[in-house]
């Protein structure tokens, strides 16, 4: 079968709104108190992170491949790119890096926050999953999940100059050495440093399989060596999910584990990436419209905004409440929905009132041939 990738593809829409869901329920859930004790399944969660790079590899890799030959391809990606990504993402910097050490008092270069974070260029140039790699644990708890804005931006600045200097043949080539690279490159450094997971959790060379999963999925449909049966991709996804759960309860994915920090990664990334084609190959059918569930789909359109605000709004719901006088119990199970609910309300308002008209401005950089452009067939 054929899959057309024209248009808005709104299961992919669908799947970013379950993969927000994920991290926000892994980061959410009590770490504390009676529901503690129920914090595996959640804290799973932090698996909705590949989802995310699974899709983006998909889409980018979609792009760079059919935008290849148009005018401005360099320039007008990486504006279209920058309009995305950086305005909510420096105002964050920002915010964090002025108030929070304020907030602490005392000399800015020794408070808290920047003790434990470093120096903020760290994430003005992205890098800030380098340095977590580095030190081996977690800046400050506001700025934790900027390690995979770090991995994906150091990808959308390589990534089309090798999509561009390359043949198809040879990329293929190459995203196929990728997913033999990443978990070697994993196994090693596991090796050389026992004590530190986090190099296999969020090094760049340690991520690069799952990104060339979605970007090997953009290609083969594209080239046609990629041959797709919903029923056989059904069956692939099912037996990948069995595998899953079963690994899983086995302590496979647990990141610490010498299992999970090598092969626990693969696993899920080859779950995703059939995830993925499952979704593709089921556009617009109705074995596939739960995905395309409005409210799914709209918490996909706002997920950035999610991503980067999760843990700023935590921390500023539990301020408030004690300000008030009626302190946030982060311990009871309604926390989470609550919070939930209060994140997903400043996204949407980030995304109409700042990010949204914004990304109007991408209208000066339209590429021939992107597929976002192009009407999809009915």
């Amino acid at each position: 079968m054929s899959i057309d990738l024209r248009g808005n593809i709104r299961e992919l829409d669908g799947l970013r709104g379950i993969a927000i869901l994920l991290v926000i329920l892994h980061h959410y859930w009590p770490r504390e108190g009676p529901w503690a004790a129920y914090h595996a399944v959640p804290h799973l969660g932090w698996v909705g992170v590949d989802l995310f790079f699974v899709v983006s590899g998909f889409l980018i890799t979609g792009i760079l491949l059919d935008t290849r030959n148009a005018t401005g391809f360099f320039s007008h990606f990486y504006a279209r790119r920058a309009l995305r990504i950086f305005p909510l993402y420096y105002v964050l910097l920002l915010a964090v890096f002025s108030l929070i050490p304020m907030l602490q008092g005392g000399p800015w270069a020794t408070s808290e926050f920047v003790t434990q974070s470093g120096s903020p260029w760290w994430y003005v140039l992205y890098q800030g999953n380098l340095r977590e790699a580095i030190v081996g644990h977690e800046p400050a708890y506001v700025m934790a999940p900027l390690w995979s804005l770090a991995i994906e931006e150091q990808f959308y600045l390589l990534f089309p100059l090798l999509v561009f200097s390359v043949s198809r043949k040879t990329l293929k080539r190459i995203l196929l050495g990728l997913l033999c690279f990443a978990p070697l490159f994993r196994l090693v450094t596991m090796m050389a440093w026992p004590a530190n997971e986090r190099i296999q959790y969020l090094a760049t060379p340690s991520r690069l399989d799952v990104l060339a999963c979605g970007a090997l999925l953009a290609l083969g449909l594209r080239e046609g060596w990629l041959k797709v049966d919903r029923m056989l991709i059904t069956r692939v996804l099912l037996g990948l999910l069995g595998i899953g759960a079963a690994t899983f309860m086995l302590g496979g994915l647990d990141r610490t584990s010498p299992f999970g920090r090598v092969l626990g990664y693969s696993i899920v990334a080859a779950t995703f990436t059939a995830l993925v084609l499952w979704a593709l190959t089921g556009r617009e059918t109705p074995s596939a419209a739960w995905l395309r569930w409005t409210p799914l789909r709209a918490l996909g359109k706002v997920c950035y905004g999610v991503y980067l605000l999760q843990r700023p709004v935590q921390v500023a719901a539990v301020k408030v409440f004690e300000s008030l006088g009626h302190p946030l119990d982060t311990t009871a199970l309604w926390s989470v929905p609550f919070l939930m609910v209060v994140t997903f309300a400043v996204s949407a308002a980030s995304w109409y009132a700042f990010e949204k008209p914004i990304l109007g401005l991408k209208r000066y950089f339209r590429m021939r041939g992107h597929p976002s452009d192009l009407a999809a067939n009915p």
